[in-house]
């Protein structure tokens, strides 16, 4: 009788193990269980194992706190806030204060009056061949009519200067309000469709002659940066390509005191394919020399 409930025992609690591992073992066992992967799902948006990747796009631009859009060193430099937005916002219009960067051999090389749809394509082409930056101070009526060219320029990492909106002398410089209203005018619509303004601008036929301490004084108020040039590409002129580089190789050999920051001037707007033309042999020359190219900014020395 003993035996026999010693057995029933033993049968009565390897049920209740059983029947506890029936009700525990299932999550258990999936605590550790790896299931297998999931089978890739192709879509059309996942290249093939040959194809070539896709160039990231370009980040969308992002402000400081003062306005400035980060660049990284020696990169142009871009403001999200106009003027007049500025100063509704008891922000400083002024530049902040910059080191002039002064190297070995630097470069500038700058260009005018564009956007044209006859020659900034070739220009942006040649620089994106090269692998060099550049500099284009626009002219606001012709930004107007090619915004394309002029959303290409900034994609390219190129810098943009403002070249005020009509360039026509006689509503220039009839007084420092009617520059800096231009400035503005052009301002307005590189916001329109860049979503930024630059801070460096360029006289039209240059400043010596046509400013007076007044001018100075406005674009400093109103935090403009002019910058001038010390190597003229001299092509307003019939020159061709050829002559046209021979001219900046001839100053730039005459005048090596300038090699630490050589500023370019040379011309994209309607009717200079001759600039064009000369600007692979002017990189070339540049590049044979181990010159830095840069852009310009508020560390680019005065010209002078």
């Amino acid at each position: 009788m003993t035996k026999t409930t010693a057995l029933l025992r033993t049968a009565c609690y390897g049920a209740v193990i059983l029947l506890l591992l029936l009700l525990c073992g299932p999550p258990a066992l999936l605590a550790f269980h790896r299931p297998p992967p999931a089978p890739v799902q192709k879509s059309a948006l996942t290249p093939a194992p040959d194809a070539k990747p896709t160039k990231p796009a370009k980040p969308a631009t992002r402000a400081a706190a003062d306005g400035f859009v980060p660049a990284p060193p020696g990169g142009p430099l871009y403001d999200t806030l106009t003027v007049n937005r500025r100063r509704a916002s008891n922000l400083p219009t002024e530049l902040p204060a910059a080191v002039p960067y002064y190297g070995e051999r630097t470069v500038y090389l700058t260009f005018d009056d564009g956007p044209d749809p006859d020659v900034t394509p070739d220009v942006l082409r040649i620089l994106r061949q090269a692998g060099v930056p550049a500099t284009f101070f626009v002219v606001g009526l012709e930004a107007e009519k090619s915004p394309d060219l002029l959303r290409q320029i900034y994609r390219d990492g190129h810098a943009i200067g403002n070249h005020s909106y009509n360039h026509v002398y006689r509503d220039l410089y009839r007084s420092p309000a009617a520059y800096t209203a231009q400035l503005r005018r052009t301002d307005d619509i590189l916001m329109k469709h860049l979503g930024v303004r630059p801070r460096i601008s360029r006289a039209p036929g240059g400043s010596a002659g046509s400013f007076t301490d007044a001018y100075w004084s406005a674009l400093a108020t109103e935090g403009y940066r002019d910058i001038g040039w010390n190597v003229s590409a001299e092509d307003a002129s019939r020159a061709n390509g050829a002559e046209i580089a021979a001219t900046v190789v001839r100053q730039m050999d005459d005048g090596k005191y300038l090699w630490s920051h050589a500023i370019v001037l040379m011309h994209d707007g309607r009717g200079h394919e001759e600039t064009a033309r000369a600007l692979p042999a002017i990189i070339k020359y540049f590049k044979d020399r181990n010159f830095e190219f840069r852009v310009v900014n508020l560390e680019t020395p005065p010209a002078w």
